[in-house]
């Protein structure tokens, strides 16, 4: 005959799977329509914004956007900053468009 602290010993770890996969099943449900609508909504807006400075890769792209300064290097490759950190790059290193 089994005794209480074996059955006990017994029906915790079933019920801890039983939590355990609830848990997993309603973490991995698909979005609801709200939260779709969000999603695709903020990555419409991401897609018309215009892009950060440094996914400019030329002079030209970068001079054409007036928040951002192609900056020339010896000693490093030439990259585009936005006006703040081309502003705080060290001009001993960077000489940057006005």
């Amino acid at each position: 005959m089994a005794t209480a602290s074996s059955k006990l010993s017994i029906s915790i770890p079933i019920l801890l799977f039983i939590v355990l996969s609830t848990l997993y099943q309603s973490s991995s449900a698909p979005l609801s329509s709200s939260s779709a609508h969000r999603n695709s909504t903020a990555a419409a807006r991401k897609t018309n914004q215009i892009p950060s400075c440094n996914e400019f890769v030329s002079r030209s792209q970068c001079s054409h956007n007036p928040k951002c300064r192609w900056c020339h290097s010896d000693a490093l490759d030439d990259m585009c900053f936005t006006k703040t950190e081309a502003w705080r790059l060290p001009q001993q290193v960077f000489v940057c468009d006005s």
